[in-house]
Parts: C-alpha cells; structure tokens; sequence
C-alpha cells in the first residue's frame, strides 16, 4: 500500500460516490444491510459537514441498479447525479472532468459494488496520478470473498484501503475544534457509539464541560 504524500483535509480531498442505488443495495450482501447503510450516510455526511467537494454517479438507474439512495439525495440537494453509460466511472467523459473541476488531487471513493464501481476509477485515477482513498466500508460486493480479493487488488496497485471512522477521524484533526462533528456522527451511524456517548452525556460528572468543549448540548440523546 502507498503511503500518502500527506494527511486529508477538508481543503485536499474530494469524494466520489459511485452508484449507492437501491437496487445494487438489495443484492450487494457482503456487508448486512442496516450497517452498509450507516456506513454510506456517515460518510456522507462527513462530506457535508467539512463541505467537501462530493461527485455522484449512476449506471444503469432505469434498469435493476435503480436510483441514488433516496437519503443520499436529501444530505446533498444541490449536488448533480451524473448518470453515465460506461462500466467505469472513470471512462466517463462528464463524470472525469466534474473531478478535474474540483482541483483536487486526494480522491475519497466508494462505490457499490467493491470490485467495480469503486476499483475500476480507483486504480484509473491512480494512474494519472492521484492519491486514492478506497472507504471499504461504504462498499459491498455479492460476497466477503469479492471484496477481500478487491482490497488486496486495490492496495497493490497503490490505493490507501480505509473506513469512513478513518477518515473522519483523519479530517477531524483536533477534538476540541471538530469534536462535534466525531462525537454527533459516530452516535449517530454507530450504534455502540450513540450508547457510549448517551450513557457518558447522562452520568458523567464532568459530561456538561465536555459537551461544551466539544459543541455538543449535552442532554441525551446526543445533538
């Protein structure tokens, strides 16, 4: 696996998410379907709270793949899904230069299916140069063997293969300047987490001087 020249932040980086339509949703089982979807809409959401430049696309929408994650649509309104004919994003003439436009040269991807929509512009991009995140996570395959094959694939051909926790605790940076952002998406798209947190928020003698430190109410459930 590459080491990346730096860190990612919110200035470095943009992300692509590649066809997160329902009906890949459906049949993509590698990862059961409740956490998929808190993966995808955490990540997502990471992007929106560093107001990170994201790129969407679809294959195939009118046919079995289906339309974008109806959540997806609602956490970026103004962002422009760009339906393409061609397997690869990447091959895709308007999809290539909405990524050129952003100016960034750290892509975050994820993609539904793993070993196509996410590898296929991942290792495309790195070979023109780009710094390649691939959040594992936020991907799914028919099986966890697809997706175990497509990881060593992607990290021998230089990909940095990651989960969306990671990155936003990467972009995060500093918990007293971004602990709102680590603390309000991990309880939410973590359920572990939100209990965690819900419990510390509720009993904690000193839970009130955190929560303010870190932007938080304070009062469970956490906001």
């Amino acid at each position: 696996m590459t080491l990346p020249t730096s860190e990612l932040t919110p200035d470095n980086c943009a992300f692509l998410m590649i066809d997160h339509q329902v009906g890949l949703f459906q049949f993509l089982t590698s990862i059961e379907p409740l956490r998929l979807k808190n993966n995808i809409l955490g990540h997502a959401k990471t992007a929106k709270a560093f107001d990170i430049p994201v790129i969407m696309g679809t294959s195939w929408p009118l046919g079995p793949n289906g339309p974008t994650m109806p959540e997806l649509v609602e956490i970026f309104p103004d962002v422009e899904i760009i339906d393409r004919p061609f397997v690869n994003f990447w091959s895709d003439e308007t999809s290539r230069k909405a990524v050129e436009a952003t100016g960034r040269k750290k892509l975050v991807i994820s993609g539904l299916a793993t070993e196509v929509c996410a590898a296929f512009p991942a290792i495309s991009a790195l070979r023109e140069g780009y710094e390649v995140y691939v959040v594992i996570d936020a991907c799914a395959d028919f099986n966890k063997e697809i997706t175990e094959i497509t990881t060593q694939r992607l990290a021998a051909a230089g990909a940095i293969v990651t989960t969306w926790v990671a990155v936003l605790a990467e972009l995060c940076a500093n918990t007293q300047v971004n602990g709102a952002h680590i603390g309000t998406l991990l309880a939410h798209h973590m359920p572990q987490y939100y209990a965690a947190m819900n419990n510390f928020l509720a009993t904690a003698e000193h839970a009130d001087e955190v929560a303010k430190v870190v932007g938080l109410t304070g009062i469970p459930p956490i906001q």
